[in-house]
């Protein structure tokens, strides 16, 4: 199964060896250190399949595979990527160096102030300040 970035549901950044990404629907964003900033810097280029990138780690043990998988389950879930059938089975992809596994950090906190309409949902302070949920127009 090949995994693309769903483009059209997220804006992402990555800064030196993290990648932030912002899920428009939820709120929530997520932080991606290290290999997991790695692996979606990989997606950018190209759907991949979990062992592919598993295989682009330099002595990935037997679990790599599965790690992977549980990595973009977690990103499948929260809509950050997609399956797809475009692209085929790449035959190589760029070396991920040495083996680490990849973590995703979810964070919810900010949750009202990316989803809150900025003219409706602000105090008299304006934006960012959120009116608490009962004083919302």
């Amino acid at each position: 199964m090949l995994f693309t970035i769903n483009a059209s549901q997220i804006s992402h950044n990555a800064f030196d060896d993290e990648t932030i990404v912002i899920h428009f629907a939820s709120g929530n964003y997520f932080s991606l250190r290290d290999a997991a900033s790695a692996i979606w810097k990989r997606l950018e280029k190209q759907p991949l399949t979990a062992s592919a990138i598993a295989a682009a780690f330099d002595e990935a043990p037997a679990e790599a595979v599965t790690e992977v998988d549980h990595f973009l389950g977690q990103l499948l879930k929260n809509q950050l990527i997609c399956e797809t059938q475009d692209g085929g089975e790449p035959e190589s992809v760029d070396g991920l160096g040495c083996w680490r596994a990849p973590k995703i950090e979810i964070y919810d906190d900010m949750r009202n102030t990316l989803l809150g309409d900025v003219i409706h949902d602000t105090d008299e302070s304006g934006w960012p300040q959120m009116a608490p949920d009962g004083l919302r127009q």
